[in-house]
């Protein structure tokens, strides 16, 4: 797959040294009526912006997407400005939040925030405490910030000029470019899970006809799931990012963190309902392949190029061992659903899909392109039927045992046995109606098959289809 990359422009009004001084007095002046007026802890944001040019669609872009990355930290500390300035000058971006959190809590978060974003490295976060005093990374035993460029200490980097502005501009530009692919990456996962839970009729599942064998979901609490979860996938892409030095069987590990806040959300979003655990385990995994295969190769100036077959061979190295947890899934802890058919019929789930490489989806989404004079639609319905078919979908037996699993398969391969049903969207739909009643009298629902059939989407969205 190719993906654009978009340019930032870098053109702007040149500033001179005297605007700069008195915007820095102004700036500073400022800070001291905020701590004086409000006796909290004060936060101010400015950018790394090298050359004469301080205000461009570059430093724009940059500055949004930290004003952004903010809200989200605000809102995950669980506290709301007292007060704020968000001020775009022509002499550089500002902005100044004074909040109701010590000073130490709020410099650690924002030391985490900077870490986990390669973006982050061009946003200066400056935090002063109630008292005023300002706050820095030694004060937490950490190590000055590294250059943007080399890696080595920033400070003497800039205090010995070692650095040619281009090459610094060039760095912010590559940074930008992967976060907004980051970002396009997120959009297409949220797009595929939306596409999938309106495509219709899917037997036993949730569509836009009816909550299938569903009594605590329907359609609405799908696309607010997904609506929560959209920031995280991107998130996903800028840990695959910053993790891209380590081994790839560290990166369970690292993740994992992030999985489990993305379930946060989507719980509180549907109020305590499981919609999309399987797809946030399963598009976590690849956004985080994506992350790393953009950081490690060299970035052209108009697009990147990915491989579908590469991501899921990350994936398969990342997932590599998650079957042995199963096997020796320890006696004192809760038995999960998934432990419990393991044990019972050997079955690993998504657990297993992961470590294959998604083999299913890479073995059917050339059965997609057979059908290719068909509407798209018809051909991702008729892609669904191929996954119920042979998928040994882990939800389908934890509602109704192997005997249940049978049901699916066979009747889902009957269908695709007969061309003349499967070629006819009219004919089609009126049989997948009927297999729908089938699943909601016997309460199956193939969400195994629906979460891989979402990934497939995601594939298919990314070579153009």
């Amino acid at each position: 797959m190719t993906i654009s990359l978009k340019h930032f422009s870098t053109a702007g009004t040149e500033i001179s040294l005297e605007q700069l001084l008195s915007a820095r007095e102004t700036r500073a002046l400022l800070q001291q009526q905020l701590l004086a007026q409000y006796g909290q802890t004060l936060l101010c944001v400015t950018l790394t912006a090298v050359g004469g040019v301080k205000k461009n669609a570059l430093l724009d872009y940059v500055f949004t997407k930290t004003l952004e990355n903010l809200t989200a930290l605000f809102m995950q500390l669980h506290i709301t400005p007292t007060k704020e300035i968000i001020r775009p000058l022509a002499t550089g971006h500002e902005a100044f939040f004074v909040l109701p959190i010590d000073g130490r809590a709020l410099k650690a978060a924002t030391i985490e925030l900077e870490e986990s974003i390669p973006l982050a490295r061009l946003w200066d976060l400056d935090v002063f405490d109630a008292k005023g005093h300002l706050l820095s990374r030694a004060d937490f035993a950490l190590p000055p910030r590294a250059c943007l460029v080399c890696g080595n200490e920033a400070k003497i980097c800039a205090r010995t000029r070692k650095h040619a502005v281009d090459e610094i501009v060039a760095e912010m530009q590559s940074r930008a470019q992967r976060h907004a692919v980051a970002e396009y990456i997120g959009e297409q996962v949220y797009s595929a899970l939306v596409q999938e839970a309106r495509l219709s009729p899917k037997p036993g599942l949730v569509d836009t006809v009816n909550n299938g064998s569903h009594k605590d979901m329907n359609l609405h609490t799908f696309e607010q799931s997904a609506v929560s979860l959209r920031p995280f996938f991107t998130q996903f892409v800028l840990k695959g990012m910053t993790t891209a030095h380590l081994p790839e069987k560290q990166i369970l590990a690292e993740v994992r963190p992030l999985g489990l806040l993305a379930e946060k959300a989507m719980f509180k979003a549907t109020h305590g309902v499981n919609t999309h655990k399987g797809a946030i385990f399963s598009f976590g995994l690849v956004c985080t392949a994506i992350g790393r295969l953009l950081i490690r190769q060299e970035v052209a100036q108009s697009a990147v190029d990915f491989d579908i077959k590469l991501i899921c061979s990350l994936v398969a190295q990342f997932a590599q061992g998650l079957t042995d947890e199963l096997k020796h899934y320890p006696d004192h802890l809760p038995v999960t659903a998934g432990v419990r058919l393991f044990r019972k019929y050997g079955l690993t789930g998504a657990r297993g899909e992961a470590e294959s490489g998604f083999n299913l989806i890479q073995t059917l989404l050339p059965q997609f392109d057979e059908y290719h004079p068909l509407e798209r639609e018809h051909r991702l319905l008729i892609l669904l039927l191929h996954l119920m078919a042979i998928n040994p979908d882990t939800n389908v037996v934890h509602r109704g045992g192997l005997d249940g699993l049978h049901f699916i398969r066979q009747t889902a391969q009957d269908l695709l046995a007969d061309q003349h049903t499967v070629s006819d969207k009219a004919i089609l739909t009126r049989a997948l109606m009927k297999f729908d009643a089938a699943c909601i009298e016997r309460n199956l629902s193939s969400g195994g098959s629906a979460d891989l059939l979402a990934l497939a989407i995601f594939f298919l969205s990314l070579r153009g289809n």
